[in-house]
């Protein structure tokens, strides 16, 4: 069995987009290492040919591929542990400055609030739907990877996402199963994570949208397209949200409307699958960091 194969055994309860990105990153290591085993390769030397990267974001993902091939196979991590606590301190002072440089350029709460009406009154409907999950349901890209479907019975697949239109109940039951911490493995093996979640929404407009969802899947026979080709979804939501915004730049909008409404932090918190401290410290634009 390969590296690469043992490798991946310990992390195969983590979601696709994850396994993705470990996938990603273990080649790219081991290219920049000469193809050959990362445990094989010293600490300093792994330290070194990382810098080589400019962003220091690149550095602190391959660093952490070999961090954690050395650890599942009982090898000295001391030095990997130590360039990454001090990688990930100058990182969070990115983020800040990062974050600090957006407050004036970013549009508002309600500019966005503004858009999504606009939408709703121009029937562009897709484009209402995914814009309006991004911002009150705090949702990331993938998370918009899902099926429309009419019955409660077709939405019992754990693998995949949905939106399902209770007719009955005047009811949009949005159904996250795939997201990016549904699953989180710790270092010791053990698997926790957020679950399933069930946003229920009530909001006329969006129920108007759902029936006429469902009036047209009924009358053509054919699902409702949100999103054409799942492995392009960050361009498709970029390209639907107000000037080429994206989903990370909503995020970041909603927080900082809601940044002194704890219960409405707590929500966001619930809705996104993200602890609030994670949600202040990357995507507050006005927080300032902690002098120690």
């Amino acid at each position: 069995m390969t590296e690469l194969e043992e490798f991946r055994k310990t992390f195969s309860n983590k979601s696709k987009v994850t396994q993705n990105v470990y996938n990603s990153n273990y080649k790219k290591l081991r290219e920049i290492l000469g193809d050959v085993n990362i445990a094989s390769v010293s600490q300093q030397k792994v330290i070194e040919l990382a810098l080589t990267l400019n962003n220091r974001n690149s550095q602190q993902a391959l660093i952490n591929i070999a961090y954690l091939i050395r650890k599942n196979n009982g090898m000295a991590i001391n030095e990997l542990e130590t360039f990454r606590k001090k990688n990930n301190s100058v990182i969070q002072t990115k983020i800040y400055e990062s974050n600090s440089s957006l407050v004036d350029s970013l549009p508002s709460y309600n500019t966005i609030v503004d858009f999504i009406d606009e939408l709703l009154k121009d029937e562009k409907y897709v484009q209402y739907v995914i814009n309006y999950l991004l911002l009150h349901c705090n949702v990331r890209n993938a998370d918009l990877n899902f099926d429309f479907v009419l019955f409660k019975r077709d939405a019992k697949d754990t693998s995949k996402n949905y939106l399902w239109f209770s007719a009955k109940t005047k009811t949009a039951h949005y159904i996250r199963n795939v997201y990016k911490t549904a699953k989180i493995v710790k270092p010791d093996g053990t698997t926790t994570g957020y679950g399933q979640k069930i946003i229920k929404i009530t909001d006329p407009n969006f129920i108007k949208v759902m029936k006429i969802f469902v009036n047209y899947q009924k009358k053509e026979q054919k699902p409702v397209v949100f999103i054409p080709r799942a492995q392009n979804i960050g361009y498709y939501v970029q390209k639907m949200t107000y000037k080429g915004l994206g989903e990370t730049m909503y995020f970041k909008i909603v927080v900082n409307h809601f940044r002194k409404d704890a219960n409405m932090l707590k929500q966001i918190s619930y809705n996104r699958g993200t602890d609030i401290n994670t949600i202040l410290e990357s995507y507050d634009i006005e927080s300032e960091p902690i002098v120690k």
